[in-house]
């Protein structure tokens, strides 16, 4: 969202509302009178929590959004205010243009520096993001191979008891 767009989100319904939306809707799940198993009550509801927490995250993010960018505005806007005082101070000071000049690369310079950090920062977050990502896949795939192998030997197990009976 540009911070110009804040105007227009006024006029739709807000992410708040959106959520109230949610939560009317929980009289509309559909509940099983009857389940074949306790894993299917497990299964069916976390599925139905793991949902709603999809649905929910990007209204979490655009909410974050918006604050930083309000907030980022809220800076811009504070030196824009406050340039005509500065440039009236500073032109009485009588400052060679050759030091404004050089102060002006510094500043430059410092502002490069600068985003050049944050492009750092930002392949960092990607990079752990990945990572994590990863790495909760790869536990996953471990996860799901832990319980067939328990699975197998249950059955087994029970194979075996029914033999003796």
């Amino acid at each position: 969202m540009q911070i110009g767009d804040a105007k227009s989100v006024d006029s739709k319904k807000s992410e708040w509302e959106s959520l109230a939306d949610i939560n009317s809707d929980k009289n509309k799940i559909q509940s099983a009178n009857e389940y074949s198993s306790v894993c299917d009550i497990w299964k069916d509801n976390v599925h139905k929590v793991i949902t709603k927490m999809e649905y929910q995250t990007p209204i979490y993010l655009q909410a974050y959004s918006q604050v930083h960018a309000e907030f980022l505005h809220s800076i811009d806007s504070l030196f824009g205010t406050c340039y005509i005082w500065q440039k009236q101070y500073f032109d009485k000071m009588g400052i060679d243009q050759k030091v404004i000049n050089a102060y002006g690369n510094l500043c430059d310079s410092n502002t490069g520096n600068i985003f050049e950090l944050m492009d750092v920062y930002a392949n960092y977050k990607k990079f752990q993001a990945d990572s994590i990502i990863d790495s909760m896949k790869t536990g996953n795939n471990y996860l799901h191979w832990w319980v067939d192998m328990c699975g197998k030997t249950m059955s087994f197990w029970n194979s075996q008891l029914n033999r003796r009976k």
